[in-house]
């Protein structure tokens, strides 16, 4: 009897296992977040739910058909999907679930543009004492084509970060800085071309204009008889009268107690001077030129083989810097005799008193159509030559909707051009890197119109072309780094340039 009992639970033991059924539903899944479509970066939490009949064992996140190995195991169901180092682009995102019989299944796909900040980052700039505090600046940046990327609008002092639209595709590696302002009533519109996107700018205004508060005068006596002229300066106005003795000059000045420098140029080139100290505005000086001293002279000489054509000559205190408003002016002048002597060497003449100097020389044919010139402008100590720069510009085409040029020499680390509107005699100055050759000058934003409606892009043309050699920097990105982070005038920490000028015709 027992092992007939035993038979029997063996044969229903046996019916048990052969009736189980194998588990063979798949799991279901379903994105909840983000939207099918959306814009991401840097990282998201991929979410979704997901449910089995007998238990789900873990969420895993798959891209473009690809195992990313991140997963989760735990409701709610969480995935963090970096895109940090990934490219711009679209993505297909999958989200498969196993459950615990390693059945498998996958949601539906959902699309995700990865769009990071740092490939949309186009410029930051900040503004310290730069514009008018009652005018409207623009900054916009714009492509190689002249399309704009981004803009915006300040008054006064502002910083702010610029970011192309991340719907598009990525900026391009190089940009277009332009900035559009009312400086001192007068419209000034500036680009910069070839510029490294995400540059950072600090724009710092160390010279501040001044305000004149009044006049001082002068009258002289024994005149000698081969005075060219006269030069009346403070360290920052100036007067350049033909005198005689009956008539009073004025000067105008920023303050009171100021030294005043009188320069008598003379006909042979040589220089008297002379200082009085401490002058306030409304007071009179009789100035007789028995009293005066002989100022020293420097010739420079020009190893240009061209012939001179203008010298402008400023001379400083060793404290001073070279900013506008503290520079004695010494001379300046297109005159052979004055200028310069008749085998075209530059003529400068200056009180011993002064220990650095401001000093730009010209050679060629100035702002005549068709024709170049060659400038050399320094800071510091007294130059004792010209020379023209190691480099050429010539223009292929001059069209502001396709220019092309064609740059040569060891020298130049950036070149320029100067568009002017012919009917309104407005000025738009850009500055280009030297691995720009060709392209279009930026269009304007509707932000620029309409604050400045009187700007009308099509009336431009290019009158100038200018090949600059900086003494201070190697190239542009490296003058732009020490202009852009230094708070002070540039001639305070640059010693010069020399550049090629080609006025159009």
């Amino acid at each position: 009897m027992k092992k007939y009992i035993f038979i029997v639970l063996l044969f229903a033991f046996w019916s048990c296992e052969e009736t189980k059924e194998e588990d063979t539903e798949k799991p279901t899944v379903t994105i909840t977040s983000p939207q099918d479509g959306s814009i991401v970066s840097d990282s998201i939490e991929i979410t979704c739910m997901s449910t089995d009949n007998e238990g789900i064992a873990n969420v895993e996140l798959w891209v473009n058909g690809v195992s990313t190995g991140v997963s989760d195991s735990t409701e709610p169901y969480s995935l963090h999907w970096v895109t940090s180092n990934l490219d711009h682009g679209v993505y297909t995102i999958v989200i498969r679930a196993y459950d615990i019989n390693d059945n498998v299944m996958d949601s539906n796909p959902i699309l995700l543009t990865v769009s990071n900040l740092s490939d949309y980052h186009l410029f930051s700039g900040t503004f310290i004492d730069e514009f008018d505090d009652d005018a409207t600046s623009i900054v916009f940046i714009s492509d190689s084509d002249g399309s704009i990327l981004a803009d915006t609008s300040f008054i006064g002092n502002t910083s702010f970060s610029l970011n192309a639209d991340k719907t598009l595709d990525p900026p391009p590696d190089k940009i277009n800085v332009t900035i559009v302002s009312r400086i001192s009533g007068e419209i000034q519109i500036a680009t910069n071309i070839g510029i490294n996107r995400g540059s950072d700018w600090t724009w710092y205004g160390p010279s501040n204009e001044v305000e004149v508060i009044g006049e001082s005068y002068y009258t002289f006596t024994n005149i000698p008889d081969d005075i060219y002229r006269v030069i009346l300066t403070t360290n920052g106005n100036n007067n350049r009268p033909y005198i005689n003795g009956t008539d009073t000059y004025s000067l105008s000045q920023y303050e009171n107690n100021e030294d005043v420098l009188v320069m008598g140029l003379m006909n042979d080139g040589t220089a008297l001077y002379k200082v009085i100290e401490n002058v306030s505005v409304s007071e009179t000086h009789e100035l007789d030129f028995s009293n005066f001293l002989q100022a020293e002279q420097r010739i420079i000489n020009n190893l240009t083989g061209k012939e001179c054509n203008w010298v402008s000559h400023a001379g400083l205190q060793s404290e001073d810097s070279f900013v506008h408003y503290n520079r004695y002016r010494l001379s300046d002048g297109d005159d052979e005799g004055i200028a310069w002597t008749s085998d075209q060497n530059f003529i400068t003449n200056y009180p011993p008193s002064f220990s650095k100097f401001l000093l730009g020389l010209t050679v060629g044919q100035y702002n005549i159509p068709g024709e170049k010139s060659w400038y050399q402008k320094t800071h510091g100590e007294m130059q004792e030559s010209v020379r023209l720069i190691d480099g050429d510009i010539n223009v292929i085409s001059s069209d502001i909707d396709n220019f092309v040029m064609e740059i040569s020499g060891s020298e130049p680390d950036q070149w320029g051009m100067e568009l002017k509107d012919l009917s309104s005699d407005l000025e738009w100055n850009i500055y280009v890197d030297l691995n720009t050759t060709s392209g279009s000058i930026p269009y304007l934003p509707s932000s620029v119109t309409e604050a400045y409606p009187e700007i009308n892009r099509a009336s431009f043309v290019m009158t100038q072309v200018t090949l600059v050699d900086f003494f201070c920097a190697e190239n542009q990105e490296e003058w732009h780094l020490l202009y852009f982070n230094t708070n002070s005038y540039y001639g305070d920490y640059c010693s010069g340039k020399r550049e090629v000028s080609y006025f159009l015709e």
